[in-house]
């Protein structure tokens, strides 16, 4: 008994592992319990630093041309080309356009932006009936951690979900903390942090856990990870080591 003593133990930690393994690893454990619930999603408002494209058109291009930066509406521009020439957000919130000048728009959504200027254009009598159409450019968000491909990554939307961001990155790697990913957010000024475990999906719904424009996210490692410092990188590692152990003690007492 004492000589297959390493033995039980090795087959002990395997089966702890394969115990916590689970609990630690899936995510959305309970999405069943959440089928059919209700969607909500909330309009990104605009901050400082973003970049707008704002296109300004009427039944007649000759009358709505002077209210747009030369080129801003082609549609053959590359996103880097309407970058470099959009609008870009002060610190106070604010952008300039052609003859109406300075107008405030940190705070908004694009669309309280579009009727914004298009009450303007109407009620100082330069257009009739104008279509303006507002969009965020350089939509962002930086994931850190224990990701596989850590950095910042650029979306289209206006926002994405989570999982969506971590499928950008590639995934979480063994060793990341999927009980308590943290969200960080800039909003008016403030910074808000919120704490996401990705076992279950009663965050789902909520709508401030949606990706916005400037988010960051970070993974944290598990303890393992931490107390390698690096050495060690997953659990499987670490039980292969463990078993590798084991064995050679059982050949040295077998001999």
């Amino acid at each position: 008994m004492k000589k297959n003593f390493p033995l039980l133990l090795v087959l002990l930690l395997l089966i702890l592992q394969s115990c916590t393994t689970k609990k630690s690893m899936l995510y959305l454990q309970d999405l069943d319990k959440y089928s059919n619930s209700t969607l909500n999603y909330a309009a990104t408002k605009i901050q400082p630093n973003d970049i707008l494209k704002i296109d300004i058109s009427d039944l007649n291009p000759l009358v709505s041309a002077p209210f747009n930066i030369p080129g801003g509406a082609s549609n053959l521009q590359s996103v880097e080309m309407m970058q470099l020439s959009g609008y870009l957000v002060t610190p106070q919130g604010n952008v300039t356009l052609p003859i109406l000048n300075e107008i405030k728009v940190g705070s908004l959504t694009p669309a309280e932006v579009e009727i914004k200027i298009k009450e303007r254009l109407i009620s100082e009598g330069y257009l009739v009936n104008p279509t303006v159409v507002v969009r965020v450019l350089n939509n962002k968000f930086t994931i850190l951690g224990e990701v596989n491909s850590p950095g910042v990554i650029t979306f289209t939307e206006q926002s994405i979900s989570l999982l969506d961001a971590i499928g950008l990155a590639g995934d979480l790697t063994y060793s990341a903390i999927r009980k308590d990913v943290t969200l960080i957010r800039e909003v008016d000024g403030k910074r808000l942090i919120y704490h996401i475990d990705l076992t279950t999906a009663s965050w789902m719904s909520d709508p401030n856990f949606r990706i916005r424009q400037n988010d960051v996210i970070v993974v944290k490692p598990n303890k393992l990870k931490v107390n390698s410092g690096g050495l060690i990188t997953d659990p499987i590692q670490f039980l292969s080591i463990i078993g590798s152990i084991a064995a050679l003690i059982i050949l040295y007492k077998a001999l």
